[in-house]
């Protein structure tokens, strides 16, 4: 009976728990020739690491090891030695009522052979 008569009053229509969170995901043009969306990753701390040969990519999180190498080969024409990943889970930020989620994905690091570069990363 209260929460009838509150609704009525300030016109609230659905309870803050009923509302469905929209779910967002990181969009980005994949490159031509390649199945799944990979992006290169710009911050200081991949430039540190570009500058020991080792570039950083977000791709999708299904994506294996082989596929990225692979696909970092076709699209660049490097040689890559080693590929190291990481998996990101799904979190919930915001502190207040209003919460949001952060997509899950997955970190790639790429080790080039020396003497290759990647013209993104300088």
């Amino acid at each position: 009976m209260k929460f009838n008569f509150f609704k009525k009053i300030w016109g609230r229509k659905e309870k803050p728990e009923e509302k469905k969170e929209e779910k967002r995901e990181i969009t980005f043009e994949p490159y031509r020739g390649v199945d799944f969306k990979i992006l290169p990753l710009i911050t200081e701390k991949t430039l540190r690491l570009a500058k020991e040969n080792r570039y950083t990519f977000l791709v999708e999180p299904k994506v294996n090891k082989k596929q990225i190498k692979s696909a970092i080969e076709k699209i660049f024409n490097v040689k890559v030695v080693k590929v190291r990943t990481m998996n990101y889970k799904k979190r919930i930020r915001g502190l207040t009522k209003i919460k949001s989620t952060r997509p899950r994905f997955k970190k790639a690091i790429v080790q080039l052979q020396p003497g290759q570069t990647i013209s993104i990363f300088e």
